[in-house]
């Protein structure tokens, strides 16, 4: 498998962009519910450079991007969506950012792929739940050059991919360098790492060893997302802060370690912060 022709496409847009913007479920608020063909549309137009999709699967067989844990939100009902027949999951209509019913239903993952095809990078998250069937159903749209696979550093995951001989991008979720170690024995076509850190001694974010994955192709993304009051996933350089504070200190901070992904849920103010950033040095 060729996977460095696959990889040219993120590459090329590494290239151009030097930082590229990933749009957390896509950009939702108002009456653009997360996880819709709609929130992606506003993520791109806000200047995404990649769409974050969340993964769930009926009970059967059926794909559907819906983050599960959301049902409450979303469509109002106190039931894990992963336990639900494609009828069920169909009969519902979502509710907009006020609580409202509105005439929106669950998305399928068929018409999401088709809708961003050739148009955007798109990282498929959650769907570890059901790796060889989302395996399958992702190679089937033919869109390797734009797909990236994520998942946790689980040898039962990784064993599963590697046999499946996918040509799907893959990045791993990592804590310790262990964990990359790990990815990095298996024949995966390996192109970023997602870390979590949750403050800024971690050996993740060291210097030399971000240079390092570096040089070996490996790009690194990190979560600015603020997802509550106590979730840290880059030592408390998120979003809030970022509005609330300080941009510099914040999403300055985590472009100087070296990132090359930064996933955010407001795409916009992030993309006109790096272009007021890159003016400085013009």
């Amino acid at each position: 498998m060729n996977f460095e022709l696959i990889r040219e496409n993120i590459w090329k847009k590494k290239e151009e962009k030097k930082i590229l913007i990933a749009a957390h479920r896509g950009t939702c608020g108002g009456n653009i519910v997360q996880n819709t063909i709609k929130a992606y549309e506003n993520a791109l137009k806000h200047g995404a450079d990649i769409i974050e999709v969340d993964v769930i699967m009926s009970t059967d067989g059926d794909f559907y991007a819906f983050h599960n844990g959301m049902e409450r939100a979303v469509i109002g009902v106190n039931k894990d969506i992963r336990t639900m027949s494609t009828k069920e999951i169909e009969s519902y209509s979502c509710l907009n950012v006020d609580g409202v019913k509105i005439n929106q239903k669950i998305e399928k993952l068929d018409n999401v792929l088709e809708h961003l095809k050739g148009r955007c990078l798109i990282n498929i998250d959650r769907s570890w739940f059901y790796w060889n069937e989302t395996i399958k159903a992702l190679e089937k749209h033919n869109m390797a050059d734009q797909i990236i696979l994520k998942s946790h550093e689980d040898k039962k995951l990784l064993k599963s991919l590697e046999d499946s001989e996918s040509n799907l991008m893959y990045m791993p979720i990592v804590y310790t360098k262990e964990n990359i170690t790990s990815v990095m024995k298996c024949k995966l076509n390996l192109i970023g790492v997602e870390l979590i850190f949750k403050d800024l001694h971690s050996e993740l974010i060291d210097t030399e060893y971000i240079e390092k994955l570096k040089s070996n192709g490996i790009l690194t993304w990190v979560n600015a997302i603020t997802l509550d009051d106590d979730t840290i996933l880059s030592a408390g350089l998120d979003d809030n802060r970022a509005i609330m504070e300080n941009e510099d200190e914040s999403w300055g901070k985590l472009i100087d370690i070296g990132f090359d992904i930064l996933q955010t849920d407001w795409p916009l103010l992030l993309k006109q912060y790096i272009d007021s950033r890159n003016a400085k040095f013009i």
